[in-house]
């Protein structure tokens, strides 16, 4: 169940990121589909998080086995970009925290390709829940599904 503590949204679970992410929306549109992201070596769902937000890029580092993973089309460019680590405001010395992470997906009339993508996350340690990004798919793959 998503509530609030301290004025910031906060979940217990992965569900409620679920719902924090389809509740967002991605540039402006309704998110359709959302996948929770699983490390595809070891199936845990925890991992540190960086990204370049300005250039709309992300990457999660699974902390079960150290797997790396760019969300969608992140990785395209991510040599020339500036990634920083994400952090949640509840731990204050800016240490890299532990997060669940969602990608919310919206897509074109009849699921005929992915229009918008936003990325969310949940800090492991406060619960909070929170928006890093969003950005539009101009060619519109559906395998980005498979890239969350």
């Amino acid at each position: 169940m998503i509530s609030e503590v301290g004025g910031w949204p906060a979940g217990e679970n992965v569900e409620d990121l679920a719902r924090y992410a389809m509740d967002q929306g991605a540039e402006g549109y309704d998110i359709h589909e959302v996948r929770v992201c699983t490390c595809a070596a070891c199936g845990q769902q925890v991992f540190g998080v960086q990204g370049d937000l300005e250039e709309r890029a992300v990457q999660r580092i699974c902390r079960g086995c150290g797997a790396e993973h760019f969300i969608a089309d992140s990785g395209e460019h991510w040599d020339a970009m500036k990634p920083a680590i994400m952090v949640c405001e509840c731990d204050g010395d800016s240490d890299e925290e532990d997060f669940n992470v969602a990608v919310g997906f919206s897509l074109y009339a009849n699921k005929t390709g992915v229009r918008a993508i936003a990325v969310t996350g949940r800090c492991l340690a406060c619960g909070r829940l929170g928006y890093w990004t969003d950005w539009m798919v101009r060619t519109g793959d559906l395998d980005l599904l498979d890239l969350a």
